[in-house]
């Protein structure tokens, strides 16, 4: 498991190379303040190659293009057969990801798949 805290923002993932899920958790203020640390989850979960990411937004307090960004970026980085899932988006953040298309990249849920729940296993049985 990986966090990173910024003014405002936390990220924290759950991702194994050769896993075949991820789960990563956004919380607080996605603005312009959290583009590095989103960038930086795009080039680790890219380079675990999952074939279902799953993003809780439950925590996520504002949202504005930088999270559109992260998931477009996202996407283009997953193997085309990967699935992303947004998971417990806040109404606002629900509107936002509604009213600017994300639904044709990614899965919106109202809730968080059992197998996301609990840290996702890593290679050698460790947390990474």
């Amino acid at each position: 498991m990986e966090s990173e805290l910024t003014d405002g923002f936390a990220v924290t993932m759950h991702a194994a190379p050769g896993a075949p899920s991820a789960l990563i958790c956004l919380a607080g203020e996605i603005d312009m303040a959290a583009s590095a640390a989103l960038s930086d989850a795009v080039d680790r979960l890219s380079a675990a190659t999952p074939a279902t990411v799953v993003i809780d937004l439950a925590d996520v307090t504002f949202a504005c293009a930088t999270l559109l960004t992260f998931l477009a970026h996202l996407r283009q980085r997953l193997p085309a057969d990967a699935t992303m899932l947004l998971c417990r988006p806040a109404a606002g953040t629900r509107r936002l990801l509604r009213m600017t298309g994300m639904e044709q990249i990614a899965t919106l849920r109202a809730d968080l798949p059992i197998t996301a729940r609990s840290p996702l296993p890593a290679a050698g049985g460790g947390h990474q």
